[in-house]
């Protein structure tokens, strides 16, 4: 039995460690030939909407474990609405993690973390329509519809400025904050209520 008990410690890190491997393995990759160009001055719109300040980026060797957390986390949540409000939360910080990233020169890298910031953007909103909870549902979806404008005001400041062989693959994920706006702002719109204005 003791035999037993000390092998625990090992086999936590050793299932650790391949969780670590696992992660990075799998994890999507991109390759572009040029450098960013210079963003222009007075580009984009300025959507009122706050996000979180980056707490972590992919680069940080605990980072598979921060998501882990982040995928068990919403897993637990009580309610359509409540597991809703995590995924947007885990979008929301992916955005600006991919956004640092992109700031500081990690282009490619920067690309799969803002890819999995509007896969948990949709997912939030997936989540959202199947609540029951009328005016909870009906409150988070004007804040996701804000939400949406906030990641797509950030995408296409990326946009401008992306190498030109990435600009296709930005594009494409430009496509998940225009969806996610037209769908909750049509939900909101079909229960009588008036959306978030897109100033795109």
């Amino acid at each position: 039995m003791r035999n037993k008990l000390a092998l625990l410690p090992s086999l936590l890190v050793a299932f650790i460690v391949l969780f670590i491997s696992i992660y990075k393995t799998a994890s999507v990759k991109y390759v572009f030939s040029q450098e960013p160009s210079p963003t222009p001055a007075n580009s984009v719109v300025n959507v009122d909407y706050p996000l979180p300040s980056p707490v972590m980026t992919p680069e940080n060797f605990l980072w598979p474990a921060h998501a882990f957390a982040d995928r068990l986390h919403a897993s637990v949540a009580t309610s359509e609405i409540e597991r809703a409000e995590l995924l947007l939360g885990d979008a929301d910080n992916r955005l600006v993690s991919g956004r640092d990233m992109y700031n500081r020169g990690k282009i490619e890298e920067s690309f799969v973390v803002l890819a999995k910031a509007e896969g948990y953007l949709f997912q939030s909103l997936e989540m959202a329509i199947l609540s029951e909870q009328v005016e909870e549902k009906e409150l988070f979806l004007a804040h996701l519809a804000i939400a949406s404008l906030k990641h797509r005001e950030i995408l296409e400041t990326i946009l401008i400025t992306s190498p030109e062989d990435g600009r296709a693959v930005m594009s494409r994920l430009l496509d998940t904050p225009k969806l996610v706006y037209e769908l909750s702002s049509g939900e909101l719109r079909n229960n009588g209520l008036t959306a978030p204005s897109n100033p795109f």
